[in-house]
């Protein structure tokens, strides 16, 4: 059930006076070797997903330091790997997966890239759930990217689930006059808040992107930690082959990378910083669980323990964070510098006023809407309700956990959907309080799957929980295969509309 509410140090200070930023990592290339505490290799010739024509390795004929930058070397030769994949070119890719990643922030690398047809250079950024989540369901964020058929020409770009490939949203940045960016070196950077993502060339603003400008029905995936990568590839979907003009060998010089994050005071996000802690929308319940999204919100990442409990009740703080609305505590349940999951007290409904302290320092109020009402139903993959069956065993599609047997639902089965913001119930339960007892609804939901309505048992707030509800419906027996939109309504509130139940007959 805890899954239902997981909920040159002298160079770069200017930067940090003049704008606020702090130094958080940094490689500044100045060793004999590339340093393995910071970066690992990229080994292969499996094309990358681009069909690209180079062999990764991780020899020093391709990746080295030379004269205090990182060289990545791209070399025409026969080379066949430990894998026994043969390819026409070499080159390099290093990455900080598994040493470095952050969520928010400036990250920026100064960088003299090569030239010729079919050459990519790239600065870029993947999600740490690559592994698990997979792209473009991880986000990526396309620092710089060039392919050499445009040498006054850089590419600011993102990728998630609806918006990837060629069609990720982005922009382009040329040099005046027809210069080229592989005559000198140049500064590529982002910077990177919640809700927010802004693209940098020597420090001019060209791009600006946010979630207004997804597609209709697709997610931003850029609110959790990222990692760095940088590459030089040889051919591909997007540049071509090289031809008879491309020169070889050719050389991608960095002279450093720098990660930066915001000092002072905790910042809760000013556009979507405080939202339903399922749906993941800017109403919020008294009682029931939301998500602060923000900076510096906390200076480490847990989530609540039992000896954080006192008495049954909640803890409204954790390593010095805390959070009140309209001037109330909140519980607690986990923290990290960027997200904050919380019980929201029992404040009524209208403008509320949200406040993270962290470590002695308060932010700026943000002011979110409380109403009675805001259904709305965990999901699993960003997608999938939560579900059990009577005996709480897990209701989803086959095959969505590794590790852990899931069967889809029945029509005519009964359910239990896990949700919050359901409304009050009898008894009250004070927010901040675990719940010894069941506490029945006050007022009913409607619950329709498929847009079929479902027999509705009850619903409550679970015991053992805290602002957890559980609502029980009978499935009809009308249903179709296939994954069905489950949608709840509690006195003219609507749960969203992009949750879904998966059902095999």
């Amino acid at each position: 059930m805890r899954l239902f509410l997981a909920l040159s140090l002298l160079a770069v200070e200017p930067l940090a006076a003049q704008t606020g930023w702090v130094l958080t990592w940094s490689d500044e290339f100045d060793g004999a070797n590339l340093d393995a505490n910071k970066w690992v290799y990229a080994i292969g010739g499996n094309g990358w997903g681009n069909n690209e024509l180079e062999y990764y390795t991780n020899r020093l004929q391709n990746v080295y330091l030379e004269n205090g930058t990182s060289v990545i070397k791209a070399v025409k030769e026969t080379y066949t790997g430990p894998d026994g994949v043969t390819r026409n070119y070499t080159s390099g890719r290093i990455r900080t997966q598994g040493k470095f990643s952050q969520a928010y922030g400036r990250f920026e690398a100064r960088i003299k890239v090569p030239y010729g047809q079919g050459i990519w250079p790239a600065l870029w950024m993947l999600g740490d759930d690559y592994e698990t989540a997979g792209w473009p369901a991880c986000g990526e964020i396309d620092i710089m990217e060039n392919i050499g058929r445009e040498p006054s020409t850089v590419h600011g770009t993102i990728h998630g689930p609806g918006y990837s490939g060629g069609n990720g949203i982005g922009a382009a940045y040329s040099l005046p006059a027809g210069r080229r960016f592989a005559d000198d070196f140049h500064l590529f950077a982002i910077e990177w808040e919640p809700g927010v993502i802004r693209w940098y060339v020597d420090d001019q603003l060209y791009k600006t992107i946010t979630p207004a400008n997804l597609p209709r029905g697709t997610r931003w995936v850029f609110d959790h930690p990222f990692y760095l990568l940088l590459n030089l590839a040889v051919g591909g979907n997007w540049p071509g082959i090289p031809d008879q003009s491309t020169v070889f060998p050719q050389y991608m010089l960095v002279d450093y990378v720098r990660v930066y994050k915001r000092e002072g005071k905790p910042v809760i996000a000013s556009e979507n910083g405080v939202l339903n802690g399922a749906s993941f929308q800017p109403a919020i319940a008294p009682g029931s669980w939301v998500t602060i999204k923000g900076m510096g919100l906390a200076s480490n990442t847990r989530s609540w323990r039992s000896d954080d409990f006192v008495d049954g009740k909640l803890p409204t703080q954790l390593d010095g964070t805390s959070v009140s609305i309209n001037g109330k505590p909140a519980a607690i349940a986990y923290i990290c510098p960027y997200q904050i999951n919380a019980q929201a007290p029992d404040t009524g409904p209208g403008s509320v006023a949200v406040e993270v302290t962290s470590n002695g320092l308060k932010s700026d109020p943000v002011v979110a809407q409380a109403q009675t009402f805001s259904p709305a139903f965990f999901v699993w993959e960003g997608k999938y309700a939560v579900a059990t069956r009577l005996d709480f065993s897990p209701v989803a599609k086959a095959g969505l956990f590794s590790g852990l047997t899931t069967l889809p639902a029945k029509p005519g089965e009964i359910l239990i959907l896990w949700g919050t913001g359901f409304g009050p119930t009898e008894p009250a339960i004070p927010a901040g309080q675990k719940v010894d007892r069941l506490a029945w609804l006050v007022t009913d939901p409607t619950v329709r799957v498929g847009g079929l309505l479902a027999q509705y048992f009850g619903g409550a707030l679970a015991p053992g929980y805290a602002g957890l509800y559980q609502i029980a419906v009978r499935l009809p027996d009308a249903l179709p295969e296939g994954d069905l939109p489950l949608a709840a309504e509690t006195a003219g509130y609507r749960s969203p509309d992009n949750v879904f139940i998966t059902v095999a007959k």
